[in-house]
Order: C-alpha cells, then structure tokens, then sequence
C-alpha cells in the first residue's frame, strides 16, 4: 500500500479539490460538471427514484422471493436489511463531506485503501450500471406493452414480441439518454414527474389496500401481527441471508444523490443528508407494501410474475391493476435514468484522474454534462438490449447478473462502510455521536455486508457459477486496469490519507 498521509479533501476558491491534483482554476470551468444546481429536496427525489420500490417489487428479485424464503416476516427482513445499509449512507455522508467527488466510492476508496481498490471499484459499479441499463429498458418496454393490451390498444399475443420489446426498449434507453445529455436540471425536473407518479400510485394502493381489510374483514387474507416486523424472527440462517442479500437489492440505488454532489448546492453536505432521508421515505414505502400485500393477497399470488397488478386488481380492480402497471413503467424509466447517471459520472471522474479513457471526461461546452461518456453508455447499453434479446448469451449475461446483483451490490456498499471507518479512525474522540455513526457502525455494516455478500456466492453453489462468464468479467476488469498502470499517470503512485478530524 502506498505511504499514508494526513488530507483534507479542501475546497479552495470554491472548487472541490481533485483526490490526486491541484484544485482547478477558474480558467478551467468549463471543463467541470454544472455547480449548485440541485436542492436537498431534487437530491432527494432522484435518491428514492433511483431506489425505485415499484420496479423493484416488480422483478424477479422483488417481494415474491423474500416471501417464499421467510414468509410472513418479510417486512422484518426488511427492516433488516435497512439497518446495515442505513450506516453505509452514512458512511456516504461523512466521507463526501470531506470529499464531494462524484466518483464518490472509487474516490474514496483510492484515498484510503489503494488506487487499485478504487479503480476495481469504479469499474464495477460502472459495469453494474450499464448492465442494468440493458435490463431495465427491457422491464419498461415489457410494462409498456402491457399497458397498451390493457387499454386495447394491441393484443395481448403482441406483448411477447422480441421486435417490438427491442424496440420499445431502444427508445425509452434513448430519451433516458437524451436528458442526461441535455442537462441534470432537466433531467430532475423529469424525475420529480416520475417519482410522484410512481409513489403517489404505491403508497396510495398500499394505504388503501390496509383501509380496505380494515373496513370489510371479508377481504383479509392474513391477520396481521407485530411479529411480522421483527428482524430476528426468522432461526434459518440461509433463509435469513438470502432475504438479505434480496433486501441489500430493494435498497440498491440512494447512493446516486452522492454522485451527482459536484452539481448539487452546497457539495459537501446536501447528497449526504439526502441519501439518509431518502432512506427512511423508503423503508415507510416497502413496510407499507409488504404489510398491505400480505394482508390484502393469498400467499399463492406471490407466485405470480405480475404481482404488483395482481395487488391492485385485488384493491380496487382491474383499473387499480393497471395503474400499478404504469407505475412500474414509470419506476422502470425514472430508475434506468438514474442509473445512468452515476455510470456517467464515476467514469467521467476516473477519466478526469486519467484512469479511463478520455472520451469519457469530455463535458459538453453548454449543457456542462459528461454528455460523450454518457452518449458511449448508452449506445453499450442499446447494444446490449439487441443482443439480450437475440442470442442466448446475452439472456445468460442477464440471468447471472439478476442473480447476484445483490452481492455485487453488498460488495462495493461494505467496502465503502470500512473505508469511512479506517479513513476516520484517528477522530474517534472527537465526538461520541460521529464515533458511533462516522466509525464504529459503518464498520460493522460493512463488515456484515461482505459476509452477506459471501454467504450468498456460497449458498449458490460453485458448481453453477457460469464461469466463462465470469473470466470474461475478469479478463475486462484487468486489461485496463494493467494498461492503464503503464501510463505515466499520478493516480497509482498516489499516497493514501486518514482524516484526524471530522471537518
């Protein structure tokens, strides 16, 4: 590891200082990101849109399977998973304040741990992003189809098309990629739409489902009880880290607030207590759901692929049902765009560090966005939905990633929990309240993350691992990574940094 020394992550003349340059003149401006254009409450929006529940209750990874692996303490699991991951916010929180790069985590962890670990990671959660950028579209087109069978607008025989899903899906990837271009105040204002359609439609459903059983015992299905809610209520330690790794996945997505600080108003402090109050908005949102579905429907509807518009058609009929459909379309969309997001900016910081090609650290002279790189990822990503739809192969990249997103999830969340807790260790007495939630909780949530992470490779099996799709993975995060080592570049002969301070 590289020598250790004293930083401070400093803003000088109001630029953020670079994690391994000089601060940038103001002659340079224009090479920077948009400055001071979000507001706590935009932060916050695209936080619990990129969470996106009704997506995410939606796919295959959604409440079906934590039910079928420990029942009616589903909500419990929940509560749960939030805990862990509700001290990596904060780890988020107390390491951007200190450095409001929008690498964010591969930043961080380059600081603290090694150059390597933080080029790794950048690498992966810009692959994972893009990944999903392929998947997410296709959801959307699948729920567009649906929604225009469910109004007449085509038979229902013509929502299983690969040539209309691909379609479908090139244009919504499209538009996404188009207002990320354009401007981030453009594409928050479209968020903002999306995220009141999308919880407006869940939160409202969920409420009425509970009213309803309420007022007309006759629709109950279950009784609800306290113990539902209780995290320690399941004794199967697989089934407990299956529904873990499950739940790190419903969570996956707040981090985006972090990535988008350099854009946002006061950088070092309104991504931070975005990311954590959007946590809490989303717990009451899946509580809400879980609670209200497992009341309102049979345990043998959570079998079904369209779970979220069986949920509304038992609430109110087929129109609640399909109004659950667009809200799930709305949610596919809101949450592949703030997915693309980050990917554009952790790369455009890798590329501002001189780790990644150039292209992607070119920022468009008008709309002041990473408007190459973005374009680059989203033509991968267009690319990607032909060939998923098209070849076997391309279906197995998905199904494997589908599998262990959540591990891939838990990875970078942990490591990241661990990095604020070692970046932060010569604070510990500063002040007990940020020993417990700058130190000591990130460290152990990270920690349980990565055992979460393990456990769950583990209780997959070895033996049905894809592993030519995994070398090739390897193989693509190690060629750069040696090329790049060759450069004559200040990024990997960087030396790390603790803090001995809070601020």
């Amino acid at each position: 590891m590289a020598e250790e020394v004293e930083g401070t992550g400093a803003t000088i003349g109001g630029f953020v200082e670079g994690p391994f340059g000089a601060p940038v003149p103001e002659s340079q401006e224009s090479t920077e990101l948009k400055h001071d254009e979000l507001n706590l409450f935009d932060a916050t929006a695209v936080a619990v849109s990129s969470v996106a529940p009704a997506y995410s209750l939606a796919t295959a990874l959604g409440s079906m399977f934590i039910i079928s692996a420990v029942g009616f303490k589903a909500p419990g699991m929940v509560i749960l998973s939030f805990i862990p991951i509700l001290f990596i916010a904060y780890a988020y929180f107390h390491l951007n304040r200190r450095n409001p790069n929008c690498g964010a985590s591969y930043s961080w962890l380059a600081q603290v741990f090694h150059p390597g670990m933080g080029w790794f990671n950048g690498f992966i959660q810009a692959g994972i992003s893009t990944i999903f950028c392929i998947q997410s579209p296709i959801v959307a087109s699948t729920y567009t189809l649906s929604f225009f069978a469910s109004i007449g607008w085509i038979s229902q025989s013509t929502t299983n098309s690969r040539g209309l899903l691909m379609i479908l899906g090139l244009f919504w990837l499209a538009i996404i990629t188009i207002f990320c271009i354009v401007g981030i105040r453009w594409t928050t204002n479209f968020q903002w739409i999306l995220c009141i359609i999308e919880y407006l439609v869940v939160v409202g459903m969920s409420i009425g489902g509970i009213i309803k059983v309420a007022v007309d015992p006759s629709a109950r299905h279950a009784h609800f009880s306290a113990a539902w809610l209780n995290p320690l209520g399941v004794h199967s330690l697989g089934a407990m880290a299956t529904a873990l790794a499950i739940g790190t996945f419903l969570f996956w997505g707040w981090d985006t607030a972090v990535n988008l600080n350099e854009e946002s108003k006061n950088a070092s402090r309104t991504p931070g207590r975005a990311a954590i109050i959007s946590m809490w908005l989303i717990l009451a949102v899946f509580l809400l759901n879980f609670i209200a579905a497992e009341i309102l429907l049979p345990t043998s509807s959570f079998s079904a692929s369209n779970v979220l518009f069986v949920f509304g058609e038992a609430f109110a009929g087929k129109w609640a049902g399909y109004l659950m459909i667009f809200a799930v379309l709305s949610s596919s969309v809101a949450t592949t765009q703030t997915t693309l997001l980050p990917a554009a900016r952790i790369t455009y910081a890798m590329s501002r560090d001189g780790v990644f090609p150039k292209a992607f650290g070119r920022i468009h002279p008008k709309f002041r966005t990473p408007a190459v790189g973005t374009a680059i990822l989203g033509c991968i990503a267009a690319a990607g939905i032909v060939i998923v739809q098209y070849t076997s192969a391309g279906q197995n990249i998905i199904a494997t990633f589908t599998n262990n997103v959540g591990a891939l999830v838990a990875f970078y969340y942990g490591i990241t929990g661990v990095a604020c807790g070692w970046a932060f260790r010569k604070a510990w007495k500063e002040k007990t309240g940020f020993t417990i939630t700058g130190i000591i909780l990130p460290t152990i949530s990270g920690i349980v993350l990565i055992a979460i992470m393990i456990w769950d490779i583990k209780s997959n099996g070895w033996s049905g691992m894809k592993w030519d799709i995994i070398l090739l993975i390897i193989a693509a995060v190690l060629t750069p990574i040696v090329a790049f080592r060759k450069r004559d570049t200040s990024f990997f002969k960087a030396k790390t940094i603790s803090y001995d301070t809070i601020e």
